[in-house]
């Protein structure tokens, strides 16, 4: 039917956008058949003629589901063929990413004008940084997990030796006061949720 391909060809698109993300919500898919059923310009025959609302799309879901075509979970569906994982071509663009990022140190740009002239799609920042394989320590400061790792490292053994003042830290990993500030608060936060975690296992004796 071609409700049913207008909505395997939406999510084929969403995937390839954000091909990372096991899942999309119902509401990203309707968005997503209805931008492609907008009248194509005349003469265009590659245009989508379907139109569909809600319910149209639900049940062209439901049939899909029914046929192994797709993945439903509650609101959230997927093709049941995809695996969400980087492909060759975007795997290259999201390595050169990180690998930037990783000659820059402690003191890395902002990431998404770089991915964005790598042609990295915000969707698949999003993954990577819920994938762990970048991390936000504060808006438009993120670090490759192994970057941050070896920061990390460096500042316990720079709290081993005396306080963690700005200056100091700025000065032993050669960067700027902003990111100094924005690791330390991490560092603080982590370190203020270990300690609830272990007041939460070890309650007061007689709590």
């Amino acid at each position: 039917m071609a409700a049913d391909r207008a909505v395997v060809s939406a999510l084929r698109r969403l995937h390839r956008r954000d091909p990372l993300r096991p899942a999309f919500r119902l509401d990203a898919v309707l968005a997503e058949v209805g931008a492609a059923s907008r009248p194509a310009a005349a003469g265009h025959r590659g245009g989508s003629q379907v139109a569909l609302d809600a319910a149209g799309v639900d049940a062209a879901l439901a049939r899909l589901a029914a046929g192994g075509t797709v993945r439903r979970d509650g609101r959230r569906v997927s093709l049941a063929e995809h695996v969400p994982e980087l492909g060759g071509e975007m795997r290259a663009r999201v390595d050169r990413l990180l690998n930037g990022l990783r000659e820059t140190g402690a003191a890395p740009p902002r990431v998404d004008g770089i991915a964005a002239r790598l042609g990295v799609p915000a969707g698949v920042l999003d993954a990577l940084r819920s994938s762990g394989e970048l991390v936000a320590v504060a808006p438009g400061i993120d670090y490759p997990r192994d970057v941050l790792a070896a920061i990390d490292e460096r500042i316990d053994a720079l709290a081993a030796s005396g306080p963690l003042t700005v200056p100091r830290v700025r000065d032993a990993l050669r960067t700027t006061r902003r990111h100094v500030e924005a690791l330390l608060a991490r560092r603080r936060a982590r370190r203020a949720a270990r300690r609830g975690r272990r007041e939460v296992r070890s309650p007061r004796p007689g709590a």
